[in-house]
């Protein structure tokens, strides 16, 4: 089975979300997480940061595992975490990001199950 992670990134109140580019046929222009599949041999949380650093530039350190599931033929994992660094998006998988209030994701399209992620989120009142 393929493994995947993606990192949940909060600052005051608001999520980091970046909008995918044509790079992929998936949910190409939707908004989501940092994150992608794993390397050979990679554990989630060594998924989760080299995915976050190559997206968005970010050092990203897994604190909670939000959510786990299965998506076609994929194990996900969802990380909540601490990070630092400044954002520098990776332009071939990424053509835009922002930081995003509960109100707003609601108005944008979200990729995947992120509708449900900033839910939870919002139940933990981060966001």
């Amino acid at each position: 089975m393929v493994l995947s992670a993606s990192g949940i990134i909060i600052q005051r109140k608001k999520i980091l979300l970046l909008q995918r580019s044509n790079y992929t046929q998936l949910y190409a222009g939707y908004w989501g997480c940092p994150g992608g599949r794993a390397e050979n041999g990679e554990t989630a949380e060594e998924n989760v940061i080299r995915e976050v650093k190559e997206e968005c530039n970010l050092d990203f350190t897994p604190t909670e595992i939000i959510k786990t599931g299965d998506w076609q033929g994929r194990k996900f994992y969802r990380f909540l975490g601490n990070w630092t660094g400044e954002i520098k998006i990776q332009e071939e998988e990424v053509i835009d990001y922002n930081w995003f209030s509960f109100e707003e994701t609601q108005k944008i399209e979200l990729a995947f199950d992120y509708k449900e992620i900033v839910a939870l989120i919002r139940k933990k009142n981060l966001i």
